[in-house]
């Protein structure tokens, strides 16, 4: 480093030496001010010191942007500052730190709570397509599908049927800051969902919940949210309690009313809601399946789970296999459609409420089908570990995780024996044929 004493005239002076890249001088007033000049000609201040046996080399600015002046006052600072053993870049850094959070801050205070909803949605994607998660620990495609619903604008047109969709109980709370969430603004908004649509309501809180527990433990949001929203007892106490499914089953004394209206309907409809009683699968489960799901060698259905990432096998009864074998093979779908658009039937609901009304039954939802398989196995004493394993519930007891495997003949045995129950109290004459293969004799021409 050469050293010179700068001043304005000299520092317009200087110049490169011939053959270098860049030539530093050195100013002999003020310890560690320097004065950086290229081949180009660009010149600016830096300033250099030693620090724990290192060199220190920053860079103050071009001359054009600095005076001398202050120059000689910045570089006098940054030598306080490495006499005291601080390293002024990583001073810098610090308070630029210090200024980005608070900028940051600024930013999350205004931020909408869709905007957090959004990022919250693509972080459940991300963890679906992971496929060693477990089932329980990421979500279902109907799972996240309620999220959006919820959450929609509403005002599109529906898919099925007329009219607009409406607008889903959390978009009112996406529209606000994050920062303006309170207990007593989700008190009011429960209050008033609760009045037109306590279910909507109720399921609209238990996510907006885990949606902000994640909030919680996320430090982007965490700073600018008041994290007992939630947990107010004064709001838990406005939440909707559960409606109630005692009526959502069929009886014992229904059965035979209820199988002479659905035997009625169109015979691929008709199947399917009886499938749904006879196993106690779930409306998509069933729904899904496809002709490679049947086995109508071994008398056995393999079921999509929502579960077990693998699916389940459960028997295929005598009477449910004369249904299935009865049913137009159009596509790939058991329960078939001409007219929908994916090929399979898409809302059994319909004709299932119908064939209620004729049958002078109470309304039972298509889930409501499944929890009757559930109630009436007891009047067969079937085990309870067996109904979990054929309606595909996750086992609950530490033999039944760890210990017992039952094999698809001991659940035919017990699931044939609720069968030929059912259609006994539903009075279906049914004469069932020999379970396996049949050797068919042909005539020879």
């Amino acid at each position: 480093m050469r050293r010179e004493n700068f001043t304005a005239r000299s520092i317009a002076c200087f110049q490169c030496d011939e053959g270098k890249e860049q030539t530093i001088f050195s100013d002999a007033k003020t310890p560690g001010l320097g004065l950086r000049v290229t081949r180009s000609g660009a010149k600016s201040y830096v300033f250099e010191a030693k620090l724990h046996g290192k060199t220190v080399r920053i860079t103050i600015g071009s001359t054009q942007a600095w005076p001398l002046g202050k120059a000689q006052t910045e570089a006098a600072r940054l030598k306080v500052l490495i006499d005291q053993g601080i390293d002024p870049r990583q001073q810098a850094a610090e308070q630029r730190a210090i200024a980005e959070a608070a900028q940051s801050l600024a930013k999350s205070k205004e931020a909408l709570v869709n905007d957090a909803w959004q990022a919250y949605l693509a972080y459940q994607k991300d963890k679906m397509q992971h496929s060693h998660i477990e089932r329980g620990k990421r979500w279902g495609e109907r799972h996240l599908k309620d999220h959006e619903n919820l959450s929609q604008a509403g005002g599109e047109p529906k898919k099925r049927g007329k009219g607009l969709t409406a607008q889903g109980v959390l978009y009112p709370l996406l529209q606000m800051r994050m920062t303006d969430i309170n207990a007593n603004i989700l008190k009011e908004w429960q209050r008033k969902e609760a009045e037109t649509r306590a279910n909507n309501a109720r399921q609209g809180f238990e996510m907006f919940r885990a949606f902000w527990r994640w909030c919680v433990s996320r430090p982007e949001y965490s700073a600018v949210i008041n994290p007992q929203a939630v947990e107010s007892k004064d709001l838990r106490d406005e939440i909707p309690s559960r409606k109630s499914k005692q009526f959502d089953v069929l009886q014992r004394a229904h059965m035979p009313a209820w199988f002479a209206a659905v035997r009625t309907l169109n015979p691929v409809i008709s199947a399917y809601l009886q499938a749904l009683l006879l196993t106690g699968a779930r409306r998509e489960e069933m729904a899904s399946l496809t002709w490679q799901d049947i086995d109508f060698q071994w008398n056995g259905i393999w079921v999509k789970d929502k579960v077990h990432e693998e699916g389940r096998k459960i028997p295929l009864t005598p009477y449910l296999a004369s249904l299935l074998t009865a049913l137009p093979r159009r596509n790939q779908w058991v329960f078939s459609s001409a007219s929908a658009a994916n090929g399979r039937i898409a809302e059994p609901r319909i004709p299932h409420n119908r064939a209620l009304s004729i049958a002078g039954l109470p309304p039972v939802t298509l889930h409501g089908l499944r929890r009757t398989f559930a109630s009436l196995a007891e009047w067969v004493e079937m085990p309870r570990g067996i109904v979990a394993q054929i309606m595909g519930h996750a086992p609950s007891a530490t033999a039944e995780r760890h210990y017992i495997n039952r094999p698809l003949e001991l659940l035919a045995v017990w699931h044939g024996k609720y069968e030929a129950w059912i259609l006994q109290e539903a009075g279906v004459n049914f004469a069932p044929t020999q379970a396996g293969l049949h050797i068919v004799k042909q005539n020879n021409p």
